[in-house]
C-alpha cells in the first residue's frame, strides 16, 4: 500500500512506524496500515479535518480493548513489550470486538467459551485468542477498569501437542552450505544464524553498527526485540568474519532489492533457500534448536546454552534441550546393552 506523504521508519527497537509528512506537518500514524484507525487518521491529516471520535461505549468490550491496546502501544514504544505481542493481540482482540464489542466489559465466562468453541477448527488460533483475552482482563482488573473476575479463568485450552520446529542436524547444515556457495546471501544468513543463534527479528537488523572490539577480537552487541529484551554480546567466530569480509553494507543480510528484510520476510526467504538445497520443513528457529541439541550432546553446559540462545540464566527452555540430549545418550547406551543379549547382533 502506497499513500502520498506516508513514509516507513524502523525504530532502534525493531518496531516500524509510519509517518505522515507534508509541509510542517509531521505525525506518526495510529494503528496498523490498512486498519480503520490508520486510514481515518491518514484521511484526517490529508484533508485537514479532525480525527473521527471512537464510537466505543464507555464500559464496553470495545472500549476496554481500545484502552488496553493504547497502553500496549506505549509499552512497545519504550521497549517494555514486543511489537509481535502488540501485533498478535490486535489481531485476536479484533475477533473479540467483532463478536461482543458493544457488550458490557464484565463478560461472563460462558461468552468466552462460546467464542473459543466457535474457533475449534483452528485450535491454535482459539488458544491464542484466550491468551489475548486473559492479558486484556488481567490488565483491566489491575487498573480497575472492570469489576469482574477474569472470564478466561478455568477455560480449558486445546493445547495441541506438536513437535514444533524441526531441529537441524549436522548433515542438514553441511547440505545447505554445500548447495549455497560462498558469496551467496543464503550462505551468509545461515553462518550468521549459526554464529549468533539470534532470533530472526534480531538477525535481520544485525550489521556493522553492532560490532565492537574487545581485547583485540571483534564482538557483536545487540538488544533483543523479544523477551527478555536483554543486551546480547558475543564474539564473532573466524568463519563469520571471513564470510562478511568485503561487505560494504551496514546491514549484513539484504533482500533482492538491496534493503534489509523484515522478520517475516527473512523467515519466508530462508525456508525457500532450504527447500532449494533439498531441505524441506527447515526454518531459522530450527537452526537454534539444532545447534542447541548438537552442542549439548557434545558436552555444552546449560549455562553455555543459555548464553548462546540469549535466554535468562537457568531458563526452563534450555533445560528441555539438556534433558532431550541426555535421553538420546541414555537411549544409545541402553540399546548398546540390548545388542549384547539379542541374538544375531554379532556383539
Amino acid at each position: 500500500m502506497r499513500l502520498p506523504f506516508v513514509t516507513e521508519e524502523r525504530l532502534p527497537s525493531g518496531a516500524v512506524r509510519y509517518r505522515f509528512r507534508r509541509g510542517k506537518v509531521k505525525v506518526t500514524l495510529k494503528g496498523d496500515p490498512g486498519s480503520r484507525e490508520f486510514l481515518e487518521h491518514y484521511a484526517s491529516l490529508r484533508d485537514g479535518v479532525p480525527v473521527p471520535k471512537s464510537s466505543a461505549i464507555k464500559g464496553s468490550v470495545e472500549w476496554l480493548v481500545g484502552l488496553y491496546l493504547k497502553d500496549l502501544e506505549q509499552r512497545v514504544a519504550t521497549n517494555l513489550a514486543s511489537p509481535l505481542t502488540l501485533k498478535g493481540h490486535r489481531h485476536h482482540l479484533a475477533r473479540l470486538v467483532e463478536e461482543y464489542g458493544q457488550k458490557d466489559a464484565a463478560m461472563p465466562r460462558s461468552a468466552v467459551i462460546k467464542l473459543h468453541d466457535k474457533l475449534m477448527a483452528t485450535p491454535g488460533a482459539a488458544d491464542n485468542l484466550l491468551k489475548a483475552i486473559s492479558a486484556l482482563y488481567k490488565w483491566g482488573i489491575q487498573r480497575e477498569h472492570v469489576d469482574c473476575d477474569n472470564p478466561t479463568r478455568d477455560v480449558k485450552r486445546n493445547r495441541v501437542k506438536t513437535d514444533g520446529f524441526a531441529p537441524w542436524s549436522a548433515d542438514d547444515f553441511g547440505q545447505f552450505l554445500d548447495f549455497h556457495k560462498p558469496g551467496s546471501m543464503a550462505r551468509r544468513t545461515l553462518i550468521l544464524a549459526m554464529s549468533t543463534t539470534a532470533r530472526r527479528g534480531d538477525l535481520c537488523r544485525l550489521g556493522r553498527q553492532n560490532e565492537f572490539i574487545r581485547d583485540g577480537r571483534v564482538w557483536l552487541r545487540w538488544k533483543q526485540a523479544k523477551a527478555p529484551h536483554g543486551i546480547v554480546e558475543m564474539p564473532m567466530p573466524a568463519g563469520l568474519v571471513k564470510e562478511l569480509r568485503g561487505s560494504g553494507n551496514m546491514t549484513y543480510i539484504l533482500n533482492g532489492y538491496g534493503a534489509p528484510f523484515t522478520a517475516a520476510g527473512l523467515g519466508n526467504k530462508f525456508r525457500d533457500w532450504a527447500v532449494n538445497a533439498g531441505l524441506h520443513g527447515r526454518s531459522l528457529h530450527g537452526v537454534r534448536k539444532g545447534l542447541s541439541a548438537i552442542l549439548t550432546s557434545g558436552g555444552a553446559t546449560s549455562g553455555e546454552i543459555d548464553v548462546l540462545l540469549g535466554h535468562e540464566m537457568g531458563s526452563s527452555e534450555t533445560r528441555i534441550y539438556i534433558r532431550a540430549a541426555e535421553r538420546a545418550l541414555l537411549a544409545e547406551q541402553v540399546v548398546d546393552r540390548l545388542e549384547k543379549i539379542i541374538p544375531g547382533t554379532g556383539k
